[in-house]
């Protein structure tokens, strides 16, 4: 008797235990399809001048979706401790559940791979960020040995979580099944050119928060929101639409936030909340 008791226990457990994963997997699932929010965050943390401080926007916004945040402090890391001004914007956006990634140059593959590694180490060392934002990144089978050099370096380093190569264009699955990036982003690029974008055909084969799309120079809200109903459809799931434009006096499309920002956020949210305009390809 006692003998089904402990097998009878042991199924109770066994069957309690599979519930709670089934629900932990539910909720990553459901996490997973959302749409979030990949921006390069090339603005200085200039706090002293609250009307050009834009990080407490980003972090305001991080309690309505999930965000993650570029920073790039002097084209990469510096030698040492963030100062004073990128110390305060770093913590705000910590607070706030900023997922944060520090920029490093990779010039196509043809930067010396120890100073890629080197930057890593700084970041490492000196600042309190999630993970790195390789930028510059070659999107041929020829470099993929090189990146996945990198992204195996990466992942040595305890709080570096997530590797993100910006191609910026139609990119090589081999990066995706040879493991040299978590997120790839695969289009960057002026407004005008993203309705005629043809995403390559292996994207709906992986989640897509795998994809990233960064789309600038976008005029209005309407637009704002078609574009982000395609990344949808398309199963990229960061997106980041401004009407910031390298065609400015600065030519920097990611200093400034978009005039429609909250409105962008809004929208965002709203995808979050239920099916939305768009649905994922196969929903």
């Amino acid at each position: 008797m006692l003998k089904y008791k402990k097998l009878l226990i042991t199924m109770v457990l066994v069957a309690f235990l599979l519930v709670i994963s089934m629900q932990q997997q539910l909720a990553k699932n459901m996490q997973d399809n959302k749409v979030k929010m990949l921006i390069p965050l090339y603005a200085y943390p200039s706090w002293y001048q609250p009307e050009k401080y834009i990080w407490p926007d980003i972090a305001n916004a991080a309690s309505q979706v999930s965000i993650a945040a570029i920073i790039n402090p002097n084209n990469g890391p510096e030698k040492s401790y963030p100062n004073r001004d990128y110390s305060k914007g770093l913590q705000e956006l910590e607070k706030a559940g900023v997922t944060i990634f520090g920029y490093v140059f990779t010039k196509y593959g043809n930067r010396p791979i120890n100073e890629v590694k080197a930057d890593i180490d700084l970041y490492d060392k000196y600042y309190k960020i999630h993970g790195i934002f390789l930028d510059e990144a070659a999107s041929n089978s020829q470099q993929i040995d090189y990146y996945r050099e990198i992204y195996q370096y990466i992942k040595t380093k305890a709080n570096l979580k997530t590797v993100v190569l910006n191609q910026g264009t139609h990119t090589d699955e081999g990066y995706l099944m040879q493991q040299a990036t978590d997120i790839t982003v695969i289009f960057e690029n002026y407004s005008k050119f993203w309705p005629e974008y043809t995403p390559s055909s292996y994207l709906t084969k992986y989640p897509a928060d795998r994809f990233s799309g960064l789309i600038h120079s976008v005029p209005d809200v309407a637009t704002m929101k078609k574009h982000i109903d395609m990344a949808v459809n398309r199963n990229i799931g960061y997106i980041y639409v401004t009407d910031d434009s390298p065609d400015n006096p600065d030519k920097n499309p990611w200093n400034n936030l978009p005039s429609y920002w909250q409105q962008e956020i809004d929208y965002l949210k709203s995808l979050n909340l239920s099916d939305g305009k768009a649905s994922r390809p196969g929903k």
